[in-house]
């Protein structure tokens, strides 16, 4: 909760102001969190995907919406563990 909103806009940056080394670099701290957090691992290959194009920059059509899918997914997954984590500070 603390990370990803902050490597999800990283990421939407740099995809718009083609800094690849930065993209490749929050997708790469990224990654870990799908599994972590028990999420497809459909999610982890987009962005691996997006990754390799970062480090590599060439004719890749789906990268941007992968872009914009990891970061609808991401963002919801914070919403849904903000959530969990309110439910649980209410438990006595």
């Amino acid at each position: 909760l603390e990370q990803t909103p902050h490597l999800v806009d990283t990421m939407k940056e740099c995809w718009i102001k083609k800094d690849w080394a930065s993209l490749s670099s929050a997708v790469h701290k990224m990654i870990p969190s799908f599994s972590i957090m028990g999420m497809s691992v459909d999610f982890e290959n987009m962005a691996k995907k997006v990754q390799e194009y970062a480090n590599a920059p060439k004719e890749f059509s789906e990268v941007e919406a992968f872009v914009q899918r990891l970061e609808a997914v991401c963002t919801q997954a914070c919403i849904e563990l903000q959530e969990e984590m309110e439910q649980l500070q209410r438990i006595p």
